[in-house]
């Protein structure tokens, strides 16, 4: 409790008392990217009276920051947004992004009235934030192609382009005004916006007329900032006649933890047609187990019900350029209400699977397969089904990884890759081979590694268990942790391996050694241990000594920071291919990071 209070004081002293500022109007930022439209406002406004508070933090990249800002309670009157948007606002070279879905969230819960209810204004500057359903001069696959060289993984990419161009579902304005519903005016851009370089000097001259006080008594000249901005998709909205009020209950009613709200939800979603127009609370209240109890009890009771939604079932189900992903989900959650059996929601994800396979393997199509990893686990992945050319051999290895299973064709494929010459192929073959290989095969494997790169040796130990004698922690060592593991209580024991690992750190010569003894750890205190491991062998580490030290941490921003580690030294060492690098990118546990990790991957790593 004392903690938490000292927290809640620490973010008051960071964005200033609401009570002591009482009469001091405020600008808030969110600078994503560019902080050009955040300098243009200070230098018109930052004063006594005006203060421009910057939300995102600068240092750090804790995914709770806006949470953080709205437990402050801090009052903005102006909020700026700015960066790149696709769905989720993002920068170049920032990890720290703000998801359109988590602003959808804080506003159902109501939980951050002033930022998102108290402002009158809200520029939202970046591309296609008040967009339409209205195609612009980018087809939807052209449109998932920027947002792939952007970081962003391909089923992202794809779902972000079908909710902005398809005929299903809200437009992104109709989304913003539902989550911004109490404040005055929205402005954004219906297609590509300027950059900030760009966007700065016009607004700067468009509200250089409007004093402090009219800004926030009654807002900017509308009309000189569409004039000035004529040209760029500049776009003015009212909230209250954008948004769409059934779109908005029926999204807070889906997400809630109320059996009445529920019950709301699933009673104007049965009606014919409406699924068309709201799929994406649907999709999104799959994770609410209440709602999905709920659904199943309502269909198992309406023919009507029923009808209507195996109908839209159908019909979103051929609609062009619906995402792979989507697909699948779509499936999945037909059988899960009854509506498929599942012998034939397998049939048709086959079919879908065969289908994206048959177009060719490459890094993006593998990614998007593991990025689905959920909807795969009872899939078994077929070696028939794979191209059989010499460029879809290397992702074999990595493809096979994000399937539940696969059949014994691709198990033979990866005994051979398992012993090829080309040691990232190698190394991905062997982690793919965890659990399928028997005593021939580690006694083979023992011989072979005897010539390999010690990286490769280590790796090997840490993917499948296999290690040489000589990389077994010493007796004098194994003692000493069986001693510790005697102790009282988890501290003590933890605080006797840390000396068992002073006393004999002579003897730990490798990674692979110093993670032997970090395994036996039960404290927190082993992401000390894990950050040593690495530090003091960062000319011998691999992905898998990474991962490993990255996921025992259970700080998520420490973890990540764990991996960004890694990347640095794998790739400065040029011992991270390319599909090596989008499995770390992939395990970031923070959206930014993944983004940011991704991108590197594509443009940084050769091959």
């Amino acid at each position: 409790m004392k903690l938490k209070a000292l927290f809640c004081l620490g973010l008051l002293v960071m964005f200033g008392s609401p009570s002591v500022e009482a009469a001091t109007k405020r600008i808030c930022t969110m600078t994503l990217n560019s902080a050009d439209e955040k300098e243009a406002l200070r230098q018109l406004y930052a004063s006594e009276d005006v203060v421009i508070t910057e939300l995102v933090p600068a240092e750090g990249k804790n995914p709770r920051w806006l949470q953080n800002a709205c437990e402050s309670g801090i009052q903005c009157d102006v909020l700026l947004i700015s960066g790149h948007f696709g769905g989720v606002f993002f920068g170049e070279g920032n990890s720290t992004t703000l998801d359109l879905k988590e602003i959808e969230r804080l506003s159902c819960e109501n939980s951050c009235p002033g930022i998102l209810s108290k402002p009158k204004d809200v520029f939202l500057m970046g591309c296609n934030t008040l967009s339409s359903k209205t195609p612009d001069k980018r087809s939807i696959e052209e449109y998932v192609e920027v947002l792939i060289k952007n970081g962003f993984p391909r089923d992202l990419a794809e779902r972000v382009a079908f909710s902005r161009y398809s005929e299903y579902g809200m437009s992104i304005s109709q989304i913003f005004s539902s989550a911004f519903n109490n404040v005055e005016r929205l402005h954004g851009f219906t297609s590509t916006g300027p950059l900030g370089k760009v966007a700065a000097p016009l607004l700067k001259k468009a509200l250089r007329d409007t004093s402090a006080q009219t800004l926030f008594s009654k807002g900017p000249d509308t009309k000189k900032l569409n004039q000035l901005f004529a040209g760029s998709s500049y776009r003015i909205v009212s909230p209250k006649t954008e948004s769409d009020p059934n779109y908005k209950a029926l999204t807070c009613n889906a997400y809630s933890e109320s059996i009445n709200e529920n019950r709301e939800a699933i009673h104007f979603l049965s009606k014919k047609l409406h699924l068309k127009k709201y799929y994406e609370p649907l999709l999104e209240a799959t994770q609410n187990p209440l709602f999905m109890s709920l659904l199943q009890d309502t269909l198992r009771a309406s023919p009507e019900a029923t009808r209507n939604f195996e109908n839209f079932f159908l019909e979103i189900g051929a609609a062009r350029s619906l995402p792979l992903k989507m697909k699948m989900q779509f499936l999945d959650l037909q059988a899960q209400l009854g509506l498929l059996p599942a012998t034939v929601k397998a049939e048709q994800q086959e079919r879908l699977i065969r289908q994206r396979l048959g177009d060719g393997l490459n890094f993006i199509v593998t990614d998007q397969f593991c990025a689905m990893k959920d909807l795969l686990k009872s899939t078994e992945l077929k070696a028939g089904w794979l191209p059989y050319t010499s460029n879809a051999w290397q992702f074999i290895p990595r493809l096979s990884q994000c399937f539940g299973s696969y059949d014994m064709g691709i198990e033979g494929l990866l005994k051979e890759m398992m012993y090829s010459n080309e040691s990232p192929i190698r190394r991905e073959a062997l982690r793919a081979l965890k659990g399928r290989l028997y005593s021939h095969d580690f006694s083979q494997l023992l011989k072979a590694s005897a010539q390999w790169p010690q990286r490769d040796r280590l790796d090997m130990s840490y993917s499948i268990g296999l290690k040489a004698p000589t990389e077994m922690l010493p007796p004098i060592i194994e003692t000493c942790l069986a001693k510790a593991a005697t102790g009282d209580n988890a501290e003590s024991r933890d605080g006797y391996r840390w000396y068992c690992l002073n006393q004999f750190e002579q003897l730990i010569d490798n990674p692979l050694k110093c993670h032997l003894v970090a395994r036996s750890f039960e404290t927190q205190s082993v992401t000390g241990l894990d950050w040593n491991c690495l530090t003091r062998f960062n000319h011998e580490i691999h992905l898998g000594s990474c991962l490993e030290a990255a996921d025992r941490n259970a700080d998520i921003e420490s973890s990540d920071n764990v991996r960004w580690y890694c990347w640095s030294k794998l790739s400065e060492q040029k011992q991270l291919s390319r599909s090596e690098c989008l499995a770390l990118a992939s395990s970031m546990k923070i959206q930014g990071n993944r983004f940011k990790a991704n991108w590197n991957c594509m443009n940084r790593i050769a091959n």
